[in-house]
Formats: C-alpha cells, sequence, structure tokens
C-alpha cells in the first residue's frame, strides 16, 4: 500500500503531537503516517509504551521522540506549540490492575486530559483526536446495542468513568475555548504488540501450561473486536469527513465492528492457532472476571457507517489474525487496509 499524506491526513495538518506513540494504538499511527511527510512528535513517559515499537522509525526526520508526562503541564504547554493536532492515546490501560490503584485512572485520565486541553487553549492548538472507550456505557450495553445517544452513562470500572469524564472536560473545552474534537468509543482493539487482554492472557496463560486453558468469569463473555489498522483508519475517516462547527465543535462515535465474539470462541481460536486443539477449556465460573468487569458489551455503530465507514473484516475473523500476529506466523503482520 502506497501511503501519502493527501489520503490519509487533510493538508492543513504538517505536524501532530501523538501523546502515548509509543504504545500499542500509538506505534501503529507511526507505521501508518512515518512515511507520509507529516511530522509527528511521539510523546510518552514509557510507563506503557516501548522503545522497541518505535525505534525503526525514530531516525526519520518528520519524527522527534520525547519523553514526558501528561500530567507534566508546562511541559505539554511548551511542546505542544505549532502542531495543528492533537492525537491523544496516552491512558492507564491495565484495566484490572486499576481496582487496586484507583488514582491512575484519574491522573492518567483526567487530569491528563485536562492538562492536554489546557495547553493545546494557552498554545492556540484547535484539533483532537481522543481515544474512548465502550467502557463508558457501563451495564447499558450489557445485552441490548447501544447508540452514542443513550444515557446516561454510568460506567461499572474507573477506566471507563475516566473515559467519560475526560470526553466531558473535552466537550466543554470546545465550546467554551474553540477547540475541535473527534471523539471516538471504541470496540476492543486488537493486533500485533498487545499487553493486555483476553488474547493476551490467553497465549501466556498456554504457553505456561498448554495442558488447559482456564477462562476467567462465566463463558458467556461477547465483545466486539477489530483490528488496530481498522481503528486508524476509522478514526481518520472521521476526521477528514465529519466537519465540526461553531454550534457543534465536537462530536462522540461508536468505532468497531457490529459483530461480536464470544470468549469460549476466542479460546477456540488461540488453541487452534497454537496447535493445542485438544486441550480442554476450564470455565472458571464467577459472574465477573474481575472488579469493574464488561462481561458483555453490545453497541451500534450505524452512525459511522451511515458517514461511509465500516470495518472491512468480522469480530471473528480479527480476532483470528490478532491471534496469528502475537504468535508471529508468517504473513500475519500484512494490514488488510
Amino acid at each position: 500500500m502506497t501511503l501519502t499524506q493527501t489520503n490519509l491526513i487533510p493538508p492543513h495538518v504538517k505536524r501532530i503531537f501523538l501523546t502515548g506513540g509509543a504504545g500499542f494504538i500509538g506505534s501503529h499511527v507511526l507505521d501508518l503516517l512515518a512515511d507520509t511527510g507529516v511530522g509527528i512528535t511521539v510523546y510518552d513517559n514509557l510507563s506503557n509504551g516501548r522503545l522497541e515499537y518505535i525505534n525503526r522509525h525514530l531516525s526519520k526526520q518528520n519524527i522527534r521522540f520525547l519523553k514526558g508526562d501528561i500530567l507534566d503541564r508546562e511541559l505539554l504547554v511548551e511542546e505542544i506549540k505549532n502542531h495543528e493536532l492533537v492525537w491523544h492515546l496516552a491512558a492507564n490501560t491495565d484495566i484490572i490492575n486499576s481496582h487496586d490503584y484507583p488514582a491512575r485512572d484519574l491522573e492518567d485520565g483526567i487530569v491528563g486530559t485536562f492538562n492536554i486541553l489546557d495547553a493545546m487553549r494557552r498554545s492556540g492548538v484547535r484539533d483532537m483526536i481522543f481515544a474512548s472507550s465502550g467502557a463508558v456505557y457501563g451495564n447499558l450495553a450489557a445485552e441490548e446495542p447501544v447508540t452514542e445517544a443513550i444515557g446516561p452513562i454510568l460506567p461499572v470500572s474507573t477506566y471507563g468513568a475516566g473515559k467519560a469524564a475526560s470526553e466531558a472536560l473535552i466537550s466543554s473545552f470546545c465550546h467554551v475555548y474553540g477547540l475541535r474534537a473527534w471523539i471516538y468509543r471504541f470496540g476492543n482493539v486488537i493486533g500485533a504488540r498487545m499487553t493486555h487482554g483476553v488474547i493476551f492472557d490467553f497465549l501466556a496463560r498456554l504457553k505456561k501450561d498448554p495442558s488447559r486453558l482456564v477462562v476467567h468469569g462465566d463463558g458467556r463473555q461477547e465483545k466486539n473486536y477489530f483490528l488496530v489498522e481498522e481503528c486508524l483508519d476509522g478514526m481518520l475517516y472521521g476526521f477528514r469527513q465529519v466537519p465540526m462547527t461553531e454550534d457543534q465543535p465536537c462530536d462522540v462515535f461508536n468505532l468497531g465492528t457490529s459483530t461480536i465474539t464470544r470468549v469460549v470462541d476466542i479460546a477456540r481460536t488461540v488453541l487452534d492457532e497454537m496447535g493445542l486443539i485438544s486441550s480442554p477449556i476450564v470455565i472458571e465460573g464467577t459472574k465477573k472476571a474481575w472488579p469493574g468487569d464488561q462481561p458483555r458489551v453490545h453497541f451500534r455503530v450505524d452512525k459511522f457507517a451511515v458517514l461511509g465507514w465500516t470495518s472491512r473484516l468480522d469480530s471473528d475473523q480479527s480476532v483470528r489474525i490478532a491471534v496469528r500476529r502475537m504468535l508471529n506466523k508468517p504473513g500475519s503482520e500484512a494490514w488488510v487496509l
């Protein structure tokens, strides 16, 4: 695939400030955009990100890495200057362990997002792409697919609460200070370089004990899964195609597939790809896998489909490709775009 700035990023965007740029999703942003000529400042404190994910891009003249924390507001004010777009991915991604350290979602989610918005306000940077999550829906999405219009949203985890609060802050800054924002509530984004999640956990358990695969929870979990490159394609499509106005300076979009995958089917796919299909699946049988878990997440992606974008692969197809990528199988690294 030949990539150019013209077909990915609007021509007025010369420089992007990418928070969390050395992480799972952020490093794929670099894979997509590093050769387009657009300047990218990768801002990451490396608490979740890894330099090994982005090292091959750091020698390029248009790529600059800055080790920095989104809690450092004054550094953000100085460094965000002269960018046309902030692509905000930085957040606490360790949802399970945030149960024991809920302040991480306050600091790395809400406070960090406020600091970025304040730096944008003070530096004259107007546009933001924000990575939110279907976690904001809480139990509303447990049985029936929900749209962006449903409410009140009542998250069941501090992670989801941090995303919901960040959305509210973004909206307020857009209306008060003239910013513009494209907010995306993701399904489960999967692919190479994952550091957590059900696929990562299953692979780790089987490498430790291939004789059986334990599934936490009741086995009824089901969510929509989509590949990281489809996630980036959707975010950029919205940024290019959906204009923000004075009356509506920000908007929210569900982003993912229109299909779901059950956790037991993910388990079978992992066993199949590892050549362990005879190993039994053991369902733990608890109601939730951890405190704050959303075992079943269903949301509708009709709003984005009306705008002209849908995922190319369904959830099951995406899961199998992601498993193959995590196992470094030949050919699996090829993007679907």
